[in-house]
């Protein structure tokens, strides 16, 4: 009967330590902080990028009210260059589409492409239109800029044309406009944010998961995927390229994996010092090998797009085998961040893609 008892007592104790090293996805013995996490993002990572942003684009704005007084050469390449770092820093922007940037639907309005040329040079031909209304969505936005600034022989455009000049000037100031009231509406949001730390879909910490992952996987299907013909049986499409006109797809491509892999670790945007990111939760929750092979992956990546040089279109003539070589390497980040990280946190992937993933 002694005997019976004891092992009656061994087998409660693997049964409750069973139960306790099987718990459910999401839950931990001692709750995670996650409004500490979702403090340091508004703070130091979503504000500091937005203001950044309000300030290159008012820099670009500047620099093209100069060319508009005096349109040369030296003008017009001060101008590409405020452009390109204002569409640079929205690279760290733009995995942010919840909240008041989905509210004023931002996102679509300054970073879809390709741009449709023919539409552009329609609004420019005829002197008036609604750059407010959907149907001019991809005619506006800094990839149209990348068209209008960057063509052969823009500056001739710019001279010859009154419409031209005043169009992109339209362009230009419908950026700034939206950003700053984006700017300030996130001023007005961010304390709903913090507070908002629940795992359900319209929560602020499951809107950060998922667009941090959708995020990732737009850079790799639209930024590389769709142009060297992942999505078309292995025929490129070039014209499906980020900043064709500018050719600098790469330098794209690349901040926005980088500010990924930062906003990852939780690193300030202007310091990159380090806060409290989805690394801290993964290691709360006991899941360091997964938080190395992450950041693992995104050091692979940025060291392949290093690789590279001149620019991706091309590579896509030159170098294919080697673009192939980069978009297995995102592609095998997709299960760690998007499978592993969000079952891990208990988020549900709400978004949709029609990449086969």
């Amino acid at each position: 009967m002694r005997n019976l008892r004891r092992i009656s007592i061994v087998l409660c104790i693997s049964i409750l330590g069973i139960a306790a090293s099987c718990h459910k996805p999401g839950t931990e013995a001692t709750p995670f902080d996650k409004a500490s996490l979702l403090t340091n993002f508004s703070d130091n990572l979503i504000a500091p990028s937005l203001w950044m942003l309000e300030q290159t684009v008012n820099n670009m704005d500047s620099e093209f009210a100069n060319f508009q007084a005096n349109p040369t050469q030296a003008n017009l390449e001060s101008v590409r260059a405020a452009w390109k770092d204002a569409y640079l820093t929205w690279q760290t922007v733009k995995p942010f589409d919840f909240g008041p940037m989905k509210s004023y639907g931002f996102k679509a309005a300054t970073g879809t492409y390709p741009s449709d040329t023919a539409k552009i040079e329609a609004n420019i031909s005829a002197g008036s239109y609604t750059l407010a209304s959907a149907s001019n969505i991809d005619a506006i936005g800094f990839h149209s800029l990348d068209f209008l600034l960057h063509r052969v022989n823009a500056l001739s455009y710019f001279v010859g044309n009154a419409n031209y000049m005043t169009y992109t000037a339209d362009v230009i100031a419908k950026l700034k406009s939206e950003t700053t009231t984006i700017v300030a509406a996130w001023t007005a949001y961010a304390p709903t944010f913090k507070q908002s730390t629940g795992t359900e879909t319209t929560s602020a910490f499951s809107e950060l998961v998922n667009e941090f992952n959708r995020d990732y996987e737009i850079v790799k299907v639209a930024k590389l995927g769709i142009p060297i013909g992942k999505q078309s049986l292995g025929i490129q499409m070039p014209e499906y390229l980020e900043a064709r006109n500018s050719a600098i797809s790469f330098e794209l491509l690349r901040q926005n994996v980088l500010a990924l892999k930062l906003y990852y670790n939780g690193n300030a945007f202007s310091t990159e010092n380090e806060g409290v990111g989805f690394d801290d939760y993964l290691n709360h929750l006991d899941r360091k090998p997964l938080h190395e092979t992450i950041n693992a992956n995104f050091d692979a990546i940025l060291a392949k797009i290093d690789s590279f040089s001149g620019s991706m279109e091309a590579n896509m003539s030159t170098n294919p085998q080697a673009l192939d070589e980069l978009y297995t390497l995102m592609q095998g980040q997709v299960i760690s961040l998007k499978t592993d990280m969000t079952s891990a946190f208990g988020v549900l992937i709400t978004y949709q893609d029609n990449d086969g993933d």
